[in-house]
């Protein structure tokens, strides 16, 4: 009872505010902006409507066109976004060369013709230079034009699962071959492509379908494709997130009726099930509405996210003059709303948030979203963290950047099974040490693919850490080191003889440390590679390291002061037992 009057009293407030045309939060004051939020955007590729804007039929035009998305995905990074769902299969017809699909006509300009490159593997590819997702999304039920090249492909190689409705074709939801046909299409992008995401869009009955016999056959028919889409793609890469795109009411609530139109109730789309039953990891409803219609179902989908990831698109197509001429408070109330739930937001669609319409695109990379966010992990599905990265080390390069690099260690469990362990790579930065991992505005890139990274020296940053994190989103702890007394960009600085550390094989004694200088302590190798961390520790009246489990070597130990600076108290040595 409580629980439903606090959302009663919170819907109130929102609708009150709204009808008073007030913003739900200062929105040149944003919200604290969280470490890890979902920031998404769709780009649709369907007659080339985000991309591409030119026909790749040459060396050329393929470069000219590669451009393009380059620029796009230059822009949204920019902007914080760290997900692209891209549209990857379009009427029956892809983006990638496939056995089952002819090339879409949007690449070349001419249907079932080839653009001379595979664009789903360069999209996935910039994508991942840039530190975002990148999830394909799949077109499911709608396959074009009767006459069309996807449906006319479909007509020969498999006539049982099409449905004519006028002079469109649909996959037939009811037909015994859909789902195998659609889990087969997602199973071969999956296990042929590094994509974060299958994204599935238009999973329901079409507007056209004249009358559904039976919902609760209805809703049968397509959860049993959704399965089946599920239990393939989860057989060869389970991290892979799987999501849809509902329609934006999932159904009726006592807060506010749906005006006929919700995704449960009329069109068979149990995506609240989905996430309840683990057939689902995301949602991305379609919340293209505002005021009434828009905050009342919003708190129906936090209501019934079982815990999982629900992210509302919104519309900012209507910000457009010529389609709803929304003013722009419509949608940046919105998004602040989404953050004080934990939900995040996915734009639909890209050219209207890249055109920086209303001037979205100005206020979410200079107000909302300054600073990178991590997507939320998928710990449903896997709960252990990554092994630490090791031997993080700086240097100070001769045109004034620090150069990162670091260590991968690949022996945790959780990442097993990948083909190849792969792990990616979270960079903190920050004026104080240690580096605060939890702290937003300390991350400086997300989902980084390599072990070393050129950091600009414009912030007041000096100090490092880099954490590891798995396909599912689990992070490590984090790998320390400090800029403020960088090896140069000559090399590692030479290890001057000093005092002798005494060493007991177990504790390192530090007897003539002055703790009021600090207690935090780095450990070098020789050349200079940073070890690992510790602070001083004191027995029996002795301040002392533990230093067991140190592999067998030779140590310089720096006492790191409040400042960030290192005094060297000497150095210790490990023998081969």
């Amino acid at each position: 009872m409580k629980k439903k009057l606090f959302w009663a009293l919170i819907i109130l407030l929102i609708q009150l505010e709204t009808l008073a045309q007030n913003v739900f939060l200062d929105t040149q004051s944003p919200s604290k902006e969280p470490l890890h939020e979902m920031r998404a955007v769709w780009l649709a590729t369907i007659g080339g409507i985000d991309w591409p804007h030119s026909y790749s039929r040459s060396l050329y035009s393929e470069l000219k066109q590669k451009q393009e998305l380059c620029d796009i995905l230059d822009n949204l990074s920019a902007a914080g976004i760290n997900t692209v769902l891209m549209q990857t299969r379009i009427r029956a017809t892809t983006i990638f060369p496939s056995t089952m699909e002819p090339w879409d006509g949007c690449l070349s300009g001419i249907p079932t013709q080839s653009p001379g490159y595979d664009a789903l593997a360069f999209a996935i590819d910039e994508c991942h230079k840039r530190g975002m997702k990148f999830h394909a999304w799949v077109v499911a039920i709608p396959v074009g034009k009767w006459d069309g090249a996807g449906c006319k492909a479909l007509r020969k190689s498999a006539p049982s699962v099409l449905k004519r409705i006028g002079n469109e074709g649909f996959m037939n939801p009811e037909a015994d071959g859909t789902a195998s046909y659609l889990a087969r299409f997602c199973k071969d992008v999956a296990a042929r492509y590094d994509v974060d995401g299958i994204h599935l869009d238009y999973i329901r009955y079409p507007e056209a379908w004249k009358k559904i016999k039976s919902h609760d056959k209805g809703r049968e028919c397509i959860t049993r494709i959704v399965r089946a889409i599920r239990d393939a793609v989860k057989e060869v890469k389970p991290w892979v997130m799987l999501s849809c795109s509902p329609i934006g009411k999932y159904a009726d609530t006592k807060r506010q009726w749906s005006n006929g139109w919700n995704a449960r109730d009329v069109v068979c789309q149990d995506a609240a099930q989905w996430l309840e039953d683990g057939l689902m990891d995301a949602l991305f409803p379609m919340m293209y509405f505002r005021g009434d219609n828009f905050y009342p179902f919003l708190i129906d989908w936090k209501e019934r996210s079982a815990n999982k990831i629900v992210t509302p698109g919104l519309g900012i197509y209507f910000l457009d003059e010529h389609e709803k001429n929304w003013a722009l408070g419509d949608i940046t109330q919105e998004m602040h709303v989404l953050r004080q739930f934990g939900m995040g937001n996915c734009m639909f669609r890209s050219k209207f948030f890249t055109d920086n319409t209303k001037g979205l695109y100005d206020y979410t990379k200079t107000v909302y979203s300054r600073t990178p966010s991590l997507q939320p992990a998928m710990t449903w599905y896997a709960k252990e963290r990554p092994a630490v990265p090791r031997g993080v080390a700086v240097t100070n390069q001769r045109d004034g950047t620090w150069m990162l690099s670091w260590q991968a260690d690949t022996t945790s469990a959780s990442c097993e099974g990948y083909g190849g362990s792969k792990l990616l790579y979270n960079v903190y930065g920050s004026d104080t040490a240690p580096v605060d991992t939890k702290v937003t505005d300390n991350l400086l890139m997300a989902a980084y693919e390599g072990t070393s990274i050129v950091v600009p020296q414009g912030r007041t940053v000096r100090h490092f850490a880099v954490t590891a994190t798995d396909r599912y989103g689990n992070e490590s702890e984090p790998c320390q080191s400090f800029a403020g007394d960088a090896i140069g960009s000559e090399g590692a600085k030479p290890n001057v003889p000093g005092k002798t550390l005494e060493d007991d094989g177990r504790y390192v004694w530090l007897d003539e440390c002055d703790v009021t200088l600090g207690q935090l302590l780095e450990i070098h190798s020789l050349v200079g590679t940073v070890v690992t961390f510790c602070f001083v520790r004191e027995q029996y009246g002795r301040l002392f390291i533990d230093a067991q489990g140190m592999a067998a070597g030779h140590y310089v130990v720096y006492l790191i002061n409040r400042k960030g600076h290192r005094h060297r108290l000497g150095t210790f040595s490990r023998a081969v037992c």
